[in-house]
């Protein structure tokens, strides 16, 4: 709604509120604890948004390249987490800029499949 050119707090401040309006659970700023041998340690690390407590975002990357991607993948790796998702403010449709990294074997469940009837369930995760 807004275009390019913000400043990339701002996109952020928007993403809290969309977020919010869609009742997601979400902590912004979050740091992000490194298990080493065993021990918590606080690296320093803080991620944009972590949501429902099992997705990391960052927003406000400037470019989708492979640096960036790998990045993510050794965040996840780092903290246990399996998805992350890279936002990039600066292109013309958002939907160009939005890359989703997994580091599963198997992809996570989808979170509002219980919601259908039980008979529809099977027919869904078949297409």
């Amino acid at each position: 709604h807004l275009g390019r050119g913000l400043m990339i707090e701002a996109y952020r401040d928007c993403l809290g509120h969309e977020l919010r309006m869609r009742e997601i659970i979400f902590q912004r700023n979050h740091p992000l604890p490194v298990i080493y041998k065993g021990n918590r340690v606080d690296g320093g690390f803080r991620i944009d948004f972590l949501v429902e407590d099992c997705v990391l975002v960052s927003a406000g990357i400037t470019d989708l390249d492979d640096g960036a991607k790998e990045h993510m993948r050794h965040l996840l790796q780092l903290t246990g987490f399996q998805t992350g998702i890279l936002v990039n403010f600066h292109v013309e449709h958002l939907r160009d800029g939005v890359k989703r990294i997994i580091v599963a074997e198997t992809p996570p469940p989808m979170r509002y499949v219980s919601s259908f009837p039980a008979d529809t369930t099977k027919e869904i995760r078949s297409k």
